[in-house]
């Protein structure tokens, strides 16, 4: 599976051959045309003398809402909401959805390791991930998503309960795909950048008669990247194929499959050392892996996908979909720890010692069936017309885990960390035959409704009634069935949603929501009773407003999100069950409080600003273990601005992120273990783009201008990304 995609990334790696061709394609398509306006385009690209903005975060339009599901605007939803569009995405460079999260608002990002992404919400990571409405995460196949074959992605942040069912009260990520249009576009875009980054993106929209009736779609997008950690390197592809069909007049169906791989040599897996033998901080190189050049942490996943659109009449429509989704991960992987597993490393500042490596192997493949359908339309009572959503879904996952024979034996002493190479003997591994299958199926029934109780006020409702069930099947070497274990089910469970908005002006809106969400727990308290679902839920009020003849959008949202019920160690008891695990006890009171503030939009006809801080502070038990430190107060700026006369094709700007200390508690010292504090810091990322004509463009980012080094996580030790650019070369046919 490698060799194709190490082919694939490097058709695009002869850069000047390939930026040549683009160029040469694009003039001769722009000579082609009469005007821009009249050419479809693939991708969102910006005019040459029109003025450039900063793609707002902000949601202006109705759009059907990740939450309800009801056609709203960002005013008319009680919820703090962000999008992200595809021009921002192509202006800033975000190639990735870690990339894209760093740049909204309310959403703290940090990771465990190079594979291991966190983001977190108002003090809850989020997990909730869809495409198109639809789940779409998997902690063991499907977390990296590339952003090239997605539209825009839309961030409701708080409980979402009606859509989701089982999850946390933290944000819902919406990746909305890029759809066939009717009338053909293509864009091509070549990146080069640190660390051998080489990438390319091909979007190719064609009607395949011709009205246009029947419409395709292609996005490829190929990566090859090293690393600034020592040996790390990355392959990945990205594909998309869609066509699209109109049924008469009222009817749309489509069909597509969308496939990622992320191939990963030398991943890290685990901490890097904070503490020398001294007790000093050790402060080892950025560069610093703890990863031989055969370690590796495969991960692919592919989905085919339908849909169905009817428009029954002027007022309802029905729109139900099907996805198939399959995924393979494989992992091989080391961590550097101390003489034994129960001792952290500390390093011997003067020989380098102090340090051993560990290994463990690990495989499985996970297949996930969705159905979803619901009709949406306007009803009229009381003399005016309410909004109405009613439907279902269903969702069986089946996540396989391989057995491997035992690495627990291995391990290879690092002589010196500042002289290793990386070498070290492989252990040797092979599948056992015997395999773990867990089962999880989620079915909902869900209503939402927005009442127009007066012409000002409208009141939004919704109900979710989930039926959960999880087991897990184990089958022995030779594949024969071993018996079933761990069956957990919660049935008819409601999760409401409540909310209102109050339009104090045609440009002022006030609104209050309350949602809640549940997620089940494998755990049992000392009596070995199974303990009830975590219950979580989100509580905000705030403001929305259009400012200055509505150029700016401001929001304001005080919030309270919390989970109770939550499960920790009991750890007033020591002896094990029956079935030999640990007795936990469920805690309330995991609660974070805040607010978000944020304006986004265009100051003057050249110039577009955006501004967003958001204080969360999050209380939970001590036993209650995150292995993620997140700062109080987070503060994102964003500028764009478009030059005029002789350097109207170019437009400079730049995001400042600011976050506030943090702490980490119980890290290892030679000493015990001690609390740590790393201090405010501030990153900044600059651009600059050049517009040659309204379908060619490049674009210079530069991320971490300062070069500063510092830990994206305290509690699991690792360094952020330093300095590093990226030039993209864009063009439209």
């Amino acid at each position: 599976m490698s060799a194709p995609r190490r082919r694939l990334v490097c058709a695009v790696h002869p850069l000047a051959i390939a930026a040549a061709l683009a160029a040469n394609l694009a003039g001769t398509a722009w000579a082609q045309q009469p005007a821009a306006s009249d050419t479809p385009s693939a991708t969102t690209t910006d005019q040459v003398v029109a003025p450039k903005a900063l793609d707002s975060v902000t949601v202006s339009g109705a759009r059907e809402s990740a939450s309800t599901r009801l056609q709203l605007t960002a005013r008319e939803t009680p919820q703090s909401v962000s999008t992200v569009n595809r021009a921002q995405i192509e202006r800033q460079s975000l190639t990735s959805i870690d990339a894209v999260l760093r740049n909204v608002n309310g959403i703290a990002v940090s990771f465990y390791d190079t594979q291991r992404p966190l983001y977190y919400a108002r003090g809850f990571q989020i997990t909730d991930f869809q495409i198109d409405g639809l789940p779409s995460y998997s902690s063991s196949t499907n977390q990296e998503f590339d952003t090239a074959l997605y539209e825009r992605i839309d961030i409701v942040r708080g409980a979402n309960g009606i859509q989701t069912g089982v999850g946390v009260p933290s944000a819902t990520i919406n990746m909305v795909r890029k759809r066939p249009q009717r009338e053909f576009a293509a864009s091509v875009a070549l990146t080069a950048g640190s660390w051998n980054l080489y990438r390319g993106e091909l979007d190719i929209n064609a009607p395949l008669n011709s009205d246009g009736s029947v419409r395709s779609r292609l996005v490829v997008a190929p990566q090859k990247k090293d690393s600034f950690r020592d040996r790390y390197s990355e392959d990945k592809t990205a594909l998309l194929a869609a066509v699209e069909a109109d049924i008469g007049t009222a009817t749309v169906v489509s069909v597509g499959y969308q496939r990622q791989s992320n191939d990963p040599k030398a991943p890290i897996w685990g901490t890097i050392p904070r503490f020398a033998t001294t007790g000093a901080p050790i402060d080892l190189p950025i560069s610093t892996s703890f990863s031989p050049s055969w370690t590796r942490w495969e991960r692919t996943s592919g989905t085919l996908y339908a849909t169905l659109e009817h428009q029954i009449n002027d007022d309802w429509s029905l729109k139900a979909a099907l996805n198939h989704t399959e995924g393979d991960t494989f992992r091989l992987s080391t961590y550097g720890y101390g003489a034994t597993t129960a001792r952290a490393p500390f390093i011997n500042p003067v020989t380098g010692a102090g340090t051993t490596l560990y290994a463990a192997v690990s495989g499985g493949s996970e297949k996930q069936d969705t159905v979803d359908a619901y009709l949406s339309g306007k009803f009229e009572l009381g003399g005016r017309k309410h909004d109405l959503v009613v439907g279902m879904s269903s969702t069986r996952t089946a996540t396989r885990t391989d057995g491997y024979t035992s690495v627990a034996g291995w391990s290879y002493v690092i002589p010196n960390i500042y002289t290793w190479d990386g070498s070290a003997p492989a252990p040797t591994y092979s599948k056992t035959g015997a395999s773990r299958t867990q089962i999880t199926q989620q079915t909902g029934l869900f209503a939402s409704a927005r009442w127009r109780v007066t012409d000002p006020l409208s009141v939004l409702t919704g109900l979710r009634l989930t039926d959960w069930h999880r087991h897990s099947d184990t089958y022995g070497t030779t594949g024969t069935y071993a018996g079933r274990s761990a069956i957990q089910d919660e049935n008819r469970k409601a999760t409401p949603y409540v909310g209102a908005v109050y339009d104090i002006s045609p440009t002022l809106s006030a609104y209050a929501s309350y949602a809640r969400i549940f997620n089940p727990q494998n755990y049992k308290d000392r009596s070995n009773n199974p303990l009830s679902p975590v219950v979580g839920s989100n509580a905000e009020a705030g403001l929305k407003a259009d400012l200055f003849e509505r150029r700016i959008q401001a929001h304001f949202a005080v919030f309270q999100t919390k989970q109770d019920n939550f499960g920790v160690r009991d750890s007033a008891i020591t002896t094990p069950l029956p079935d030999g695990t640990l007795p936990y006890v469920a805690v309330n009171g995991t609660k974070s409080t805040g607010f978000e503030l944020e304006f986004a939009g265009m100051a003057t006809n050249q110039w577009r600003v955006s501004a967003g801080l958001t204080r969360a502070k999050v209380t939970r038990a001590p036993t209650d273990l995150i292995y993620a430190n997140m700062p109080d107060y987070l503060l994102q700026l964003g500028t764009d601005y478009q030059l005029s006369g002789t350097l109207a094709p170019l437009s400079v700007g730049g995001n400042l992120t600011w976050q506030s200390a943090i702490e980490g508690f119980n890290i290892p010292h030679p000493s015990g273990t001690v609390t740590v504090k790393q201090s405010p810091k501030a990153i900044l990322n600059l651009r600059a783009s050049w517009q040659f004509n309204p379908k060619l463009s490049a674009t210079l980012a530069v991320n971490n201008v300062t070069n500063q080094k510092y830990w994206a996580n305290l509690d699991y030790g690792n360094y952020a990304d330093p300095r590093n650019l990226s030039l993209t070369l864009r063009a439209a046919f």
